[in-house]
């Protein structure tokens, strides 16, 4: 599909590159997009399409704790190891792929902690701030 760029097929073929985790760090931001929606959802007074997805009319906001920074930072460190790996000779070795292990139980931990403590994680917005007053 992709074999006239060169950089792409490349990392099609790395195996470093594991579907698994791209799995779980898709499946982990899905999962946590469908559960703002619904919780968008269900704050709405009358429902509109236009009000669900209206960015301009927050009534909750997210308060990420420090597992969804620290799988972020392991991600985009997956990110970079993978593309980087095959430059360097690095593609079997044994620590990029514990790496990308380490990533994948964190992004695991995060969808669950994010899961359990959703009444800490997301807060209702009592006031609007001051960017979205019109």
């Amino acid at each position: 599909m992709f074999s006239h760029i060169p950089e792409i097929s490349s990392l099609q073929q790395t195996p470093s590159t594991s579907r698994w985790l791209v799995g779980i760090v898709l499946g982990r931001d899905i999962i946590l997009l469908a559960g703002g929606v619904i919780v968008k959802y269900h704050s709405l007074e009358q429902f509109s399409f236009k009000a669900l997805f209206s960015i301009s009319d927050a009534t909750f906001e997210v308060k990420p704790g420090w597992h969804g920074k620290l799988n972020m930072c392991l991600q985009i460190g997956a990110v970079i190891g993978c593309l980087g790996a095959p430059v360097i000779g690095f593609e079997e070795s044994e620590p990029l792929q514990k790496y990308l292990y380490l990533t994948g139980v964190m992004g695991i931990y995060s969808l669950v902690q994010y899961l359990m403590n959703y009444r800490v994680v997301i807060g209702r917005i009592e006031k609007k701030p001051d960017w979205m007053k019109k």
